[in-house]
């Protein structure tokens, strides 16, 4: 139904619609994986012609939600405080009356990092002596499980061994993430997500807002593939930002912004065993599988856990199963979900 329009151009994205007096955003993000933020001087950028406010935390203090948790003790604020965790990070934003003048004031803030050690290998990042994403957790384990239960193996004439790297990949959609919001009432938010009703539910609860007072719009949206899922911290931002100047907000995430900060998908290194008989009956199957979550604990780690671990059978008969998991910090684009949401990783190591 939705081709003819699509294939002549007419369709319309959130980019296409027109918003009357709508201010444009834009991120001041990190250029280090890992260090300690000193200090945040906006004072330049602030005085810069169109611009209208520059926000940093103080501002907007106010967490991303997870789409998923992975681990409750591990949370995202919508602008960095405190730490930048990966190159990309958003430490502050700046509100102009246009893109390009929103742009050229996010380049004239300055912001103070010491550096810190980084890790962007998962397995490193399980050693004692890997830097710590958060101080406060104590390790860079953030979640897993063993099963537990006999050895999977026993009564196998053959034990077939590998280990397999599911690379991280950058989901790329034609469309990048886009948000238009009017302050309302009812707040407004047109956004490119693959699940409208979801982004309702956690926008709601982060602003406190309730449904009736909320509207979400998704029009059409160029390629989701698991990256538009949930709330992400921009999106806070600028419904946090329409609601603070009472006008509408917009922000269209550029192709480089795209590739580090929109979440990445796959990112698991795999451990697998295949018992199996001289005749070529399998006989178990033994899978340990490290999830690489990057940087806040997004719900990767989950999909490890969860939908790899209930694939790892397959369409094969395999009477006996064990199965661990573990998700992992690193310093790291946060990875999410890309097609499938972590069955297709347990195909490829099947």
């Amino acid at each position: 139904m939705e081709d003819p329009e699509l294939l002549v151009g007419s369709g319309r994205y959130v980019d296409d619609i027109g918003i009357g007096d709508a201010l444009h955003l834009a991120f001041v993000r990190s250029p280090v994986a890992h260090a300690r933020i000193t200090s945040v001087d906006t004072s330049e950028a602030a005085s810069m012609p169109g611009v209208v406010a520059v926000l940093t935390h103080d501002d907007v203090d106010l967490l991303s939600p997870m789409f998923i948790v992975v681990n409750p003790g591990v949370q995202r604020p919508a602008l960095a405080t405190g730490k930048v965790r990966f190159v990309g990070d958003p430490v502050a934003a700046v509100v102009a009356s246009s893109q390009a003048e929103a742009a050229d004031a996010a380049a004239a803030v300055v912001v103070d990092y010491d550096p810190l050690p980084a890790v962007a290998d998962p397995e490193a990042a399980m050693a004692p002596s890997a830097p710590l994403q958060f101080e406060d957790v104590g390790s860079n384990v953030v979640g897993g499980f063993r099963d537990g239960g006999p050895d999977p193996l026993d009564g196998a004439d053959v034990v077939v061994r590998a280990r397999f790297v599911n690379q991280r990949v950058a989901v790329v959609p034609m469309e990048p993430d886009v948000v238009a919001v009017v302050p309302g009432p009812p707040v407004t938010v047109y956004v490119a997500t693959q699940m409208p009703h979801g982004f309702a539910n956690h926008a709601a609860k982060t602003f406190g807002l309730e449904p009736a007072d909320l509207r979400v719009v998704a029009p059409y949206v160029g390629g989701g593939f698991g990256a538009k899922a949930g709330l992400g911290p921009e999106h806070v931002v600028a419904i946090a930002a329409a609601r603070r100047l009472g006008r509408p907000v917009k922000w269209a995430q550029t192709r480089s912004e795209n590739m580090v900060a929109m979440p990445h998908g796959r990112a698991q290194v795999q451990y697998a065993e295949l018992g199996l008989r001289r005749d070529g009956t399998i006989t178990g199957l033994r899978a340990r599988v490290l999830a690489d979550t990057g940087a806040y604990a997004w719900f990767n780690g989950a999909l490890a856990m969860g939908p790899t671990r209930m694939m790892a059978q397959g369409v094969y008969r395999i009477p006996a199963i064990g199965y661990d998991a573990a998700a992992v910090l690193t310093n790291t684009t946060p990875v999410g979900a890309f097609r499938g949401a972590g069955r297709p990783e347990a195909a490829a190591m099947l």
